[in-house]
C-alpha cells in the first residue's frame, strides 16, 4: 500500500525586482505618479536616461506581479492631452521594496563600506 505523502507547508515565493523595478517602486511609495512624472522623477541625476519603452514594460510587469496598481485620471485634463494613468504603490510592493532595502543595507554593512557607500551616493 502506497504511503500517504505529506504535503509541506508552502512557502511564498519571493517575488523578484529589477534595479528598474527597485527605482519605479522608490519613485512611487508614497505618492501617485502618472508615466511622464515617473520618468522625470527617475531621470533626475540618472547616468544613464530611462525612455517610455522601458518605464511602461517595467509598470505592466509590476502591475501583474501585484506590487503596484493603477487608475485613470479625469477624462478631461487642463492640458487636453490624453486620459493620464496614475500608479501607485499596492501593501506588497511597499513590503517587497522594504526587503530589498534591508538586503542591500545588511550587504553594504556586512562588506564593511555602509557608511562608505551610501556617503558616495
Amino acid at each position: 500500500m502506497a504511503q500517504k505523502r505529506k504535503d509541506k507547508p508552502q512557502t511564498e515565493k519571493p517575488v523578484r525586482l529589477s534595479a528598474i523595478d527597485e527605482d519605479i517602486l522608490t519613485v512611487l511609495l508614497g505618492r501617485e505618479f502618472y508615466g511622464l512624472e515617473i520618468l522625470d522623477e527617475l531621470n533626475q541625476g540618472r547616468p544613464i536616461t530611462l525612455s517610455f519603452g522601458s518605464l511602461y514594460p517595467a509598470l505592466n510587469r509590476l502591475e501583474k506581479k501585484g506590487l503596484i496598481s493603477w487608475r485613470w485620471g479625469d477624462e478631461v485634463d487642463d492640458s487636453g492631452g490624453a486620459r493620464r494613468k496614475y500608479y501607485k504603490v499596492t501593501g506588497l510592493g511597499a513590503n517587497t521594496l522594504s526587503g530589498v532595502q534591508q538586503y542591500r543595507s545588511m550587504l553594504a554593512q556586512r562588506s564593511g563600506q555602509g557608511q562608505l557607500a551610501w556617503r558616495l551616493l
